[in-house]
């Protein structure tokens, strides 16, 4: 036997191990930093994503609400107003620019876009600094606001149309779907005004106020977490089959219990206040099923399920459908007026009418029983004091929120061709407090 051979062969299998087991190693670093590196790579864009998305539904919200307000200014009957819309647009043309600017969209693409935007904030700026001035609007600015109007207002459906198919997956923003023409009509403005793209519901002062002590709840004792749940099975109308499961506490916006209630195969997540045990919010989370009732026998549930929960007098204001639900938007009414801080929303389901959505937040924080003042003004004073370009159609007295005060006003609807518009004139001292204008959607109405 060769000595030699055999200790040869042993050393040369030993470093074809060593080897191996190198490479092994080797193949798993590399394998491991490209894993790493394609983390790192997605993480990022990841990232720019979420930046591109941010800035184009800002986009989206900035221009349509500067076409709302140059509509607004074309009817605005008082110079304060005129000029608080001025500067509002203003402000909106500065974010529009910032957020166009981080879109993957070539400088030639937008150039026109740019332009007419930059136009729009500019213009609007040196107007406001004229009425500041004591000047006042010519009948050229009135034409040059028209032809704003107009093209904000195409301009707005464009970006409606794009939106909605950046949201179903199309590649809106790949190289291939607009060139420097606008070969997607939406850069440069290339479409006249047509419709309104769907706007999601909202009602006048929908927001309200989002700070501050809630007034109803003041003065009401604690209640513990199962007379809590006990209130919100009563709340909700003890459905059969319904068990609602306690998921922990929170303090935003209000100190309050949370639940998750499961009712048949969906689930309604609510709140309850621990001050007085009062139904905070119900948000539903399930399928409504097909739509068995009008709006109006809808409207009639919610309206009657408030009645039935102590509510009492409320005023419905706006109301919108999607997915088989309707939500309502009602307002305390004290003596005839409407009590737009005190905002209550109701979502109903149209396959049978049940409540399964709510929004107390408003209602709760504002409503007490108010001091009101009868009103200097007389409906046919606060009439007169709208802007000459609206036809008015109704007034009514109202509260409405104006920073932490309250105005008693008139709320004058009124129309300019097309368009509805409300008016607010403050009851006391005839001053034109907000001006809405009314959106139609195929879903419902936007109040801006």
């Amino acid at each position: 036997m060769n000595t030699s051979y055999t200790v040869a062969s042993v050393r040369s299998r030993d470093w074809a191990r060593v080897l191996n087991v190198a490479l092994a190693a080797l193949l798993a670093g590399v394998l491991a930093f490209s894993m790493a590196q394609t983390a790192r790579l997605n993480a990022a864009e990841a990232r720019l994503n979420a930046v591109v998305q941010k800035a184009f539904y800002e986009t989206c919200e900035l221009t349509e609400s500067m076409s709302v307000n140059l509509r607004k200014l074309l009817v605005a009957g008082e110079t304060g107003q005129r000029q608080a819309l001025l500067n509002e647009i203003a402000l909106q043309a500065q974010g529009a620019l910032s957020n166009l600017a981080l879109l993957p969209l070539g400088q030639e693409t937008v150039s026109a876009t740019l332009k007419f935007i930059n136009q729009a904030g500019d213009f609007s700026s040196a107007l406001s600094v004229r009425l500041a001035d004591g000047g006042e609007l010519t009948a050229e600015d009135a034409d040059a606001l028209e032809t704003l109007s107009q093209s904000a207002a195409a301009f707005s459906v464009g970006m409606g149309r794009l939106l909605d198919r950046y949201e179903r997956g199309e590649a809106v923003f790949d190289a291939s779907d607009y060139d420097a023409n606008g070969g997607q009509g939406l850069y440069p403005l290339a479409q006249t005004a047509a419709d309104y793209p769907v706007l999601l519901y909202d009602g006048p002062f929908s927001d309200g106020r989002s700070t501050g002590a809630f007034k109803a709840l003041e003065g009401l004792g604690q209640v513990d977490e199962p007379a809590a749940r006990q209130a919100l099975m009563a709340f909700i109308g003890n459905r059969q089959g319904a068990e609602a499961t306690f998921t922990g506490e929170s303090e935003i916006p209000v100190d309050c219990y949370e639940y998750a209630v499961r009712v048949g195969g969906d689930t309604i997540n609510a709140g309850v206040t621990k001050a007085g045990g009062r139904v905070l919010y119900m948000l539903f989370d399930g399928a409504a099923g097909e739509a068995r009732l009008s709006d109006a026998q809808a409207v009639d549930a919610a309206r009657a399920f408030l009645l039935s929960r102590g509510y009492g007098e409320m005023e419905m204001s706006y109301s919108s459908r999607f997915d088989g639900l309707l939500t309502v938007n009602f307002a305390a009414v004290q003596n005839g007026v409407v009590l737009y801080p005190d905002l209550i929303k109701v979502q109903v389901s149209l396959a049978d009418g049940s409540v399964v959505g709510l929004e107390a937040a408003n209602y709760l924080r504002n409503h007490v029983p108010r001091q009101l003042a009868l009103p200097a003004l007389t409906e046919q004073d606060a009439v007169a004091r709208i802007g000459g370009a609206l036809t008015p159609v109704s007034a009514r007295l109202c509260v409405i929120p104006e920073n932490e005060a309250e105005v008693l006003c008139w709320e004058v609807k009124a129309t300019s061709g097309a368009d509805t518009f409300l008016a607010y004139i403050d009851a006391t001292n005839g001053v034109e407090r907000r001006l809405m204008q009314v959106i139609e959607g195929e879903n419902g109405k936007l109040v801006k």
